[in-house]
């Protein structure tokens, strides 16, 4: 039969399933180049959107250790807490996740703090240290999630 096709013929037909093969393989490969960009671009828009989370919890966490620092400071005051000094501690409170696991003993040192004219020095020192240490620790958990 195909010594009958004259060989004009059998070039068109080899030419034309070529440029149909040409095709199907470039539709295919659109397909695929259209996939990995589509992924590429969700990679993307998921790392832009992750960065900036980072630089909202970066700024977050300065806040929060500027405000921790203040209330650290304004509990040495030897004649208690002036209106500035409670405004930063309760900024600290507010900066804090209330579930956050170090939230309660914090909460408790500054309240105690509040009304040190109670306390003795050496009570007063030892809650300073505690605030210091819940401080670090929030501090520390908190720049490990924006490292993750």
């Amino acid at each position: 039969m195909l010594q009958e096709i004259s060989p004009a013929i059998l070039v068109a037909i080899i030419a034309a399933s070529a440029a149909l093969g040409s095709a199907i393989f470039a539709f295919i490969a659109a397909l695929i180049n259209s996939s990995v960009a589509r992924k590429n671009a969700i990679l993307s828009a998921q790392i832009a959107q992750r960065t900036k989370r980072a630089e909202f919890r970066q700024a977050w966490i300065d806040k929060l250790r500027e405000s921790l620092v203040k209330t650290y400071i304004g509990f040495s005051n030897p004649d208690g807490l002036i209106k500035e000094d409670a405004e930063h501690a309760l900024r600290t409170l507010l900066l804090i996740n209330r579930n956050d696991q170090d939230y309660p003993k914090l909460s408790k040192c500054i309240a105690k703090m509040a009304d040190k004219k109670k306390l003795s020095n050496d009570e007063v020192d030892s809650i300073g240290r505690e605030i210091l240490e819940i401080s670090q620790d929030i501090l520390k958990r908190e720049w490990n999630v924006i490292k993750e």
